[in-house]
């Protein structure tokens, strides 16, 4: 009478919310392959600390949570290699962004409130919680990305006419 490992469960659970975690990673890295990287880092780490979830709340909170914890602690790892590095090796692009690009060129931190809430369908506070914000800084962050998407269509149907 074995009950399956609550890792089995997270690992097939896990699979089924890929999708929606890469287009999270997304919005946070601004690059699919930095996002693909990215899940694939955070994916592992939950599987090696399933055992820290109990069963509480909702598994895809945690694995979103997870993500963007990831996604933190790179980008100071980043941070420092530039502080240490001696040149530059990004590059910019110049064209402007299609409309299919325009969720991700809001400026940092409005793509991702705007997918949680509005695609993700996630409760505010819980959004919140998994950005590590409050949730009323995240309801005004929402609220600028939709009027910054809302500018951008317009300006879009502008050119267009």
């Amino acid at each position: 009478m074995t009950q399956p490992s609550p890792s089995t469960d997270i690992r097939r659970d896990l699979v089924a919310l890929l999708p929606r975690l890469r287009r999270f990673a997304l919005t946070l890295t601004g690059s699919a392959a930095e996002a693909d990287d990215l899940v694939r880092g955070a994916a592992g780490r939950a599987i090696q600390k399933s055992h820290h979830w109990k069963g509480e709340g909702r598994l895809e909170s945690w694995l979103f949570s997870m993500i963007r914890s990831t996604f933190v602690d790179e980008a100071k790892k980043r941070r420092r290699a530039d502080i240490h590095a001696t040149d530059d090796a990004s590059t910019a692009g110049s064209s402007r962004p299609s409309k299919k690009d325009a969720l991700a060129c809001l400026p940092d931190g409005l793509a991702s409130v705007f997918l949680l809430a509005d695609v993700e369908g996630f409760a505010y506070a819980e959004a919140a919680a998994i950005l590590g914000i409050q949730p009323d800084l995240f309801a005004a962050r929402l609220c600028t990305a939709r009027l910054s998407l809302a500018a951008a269509a317009a300006e879009t149907s502008e050119r267009r006419a």
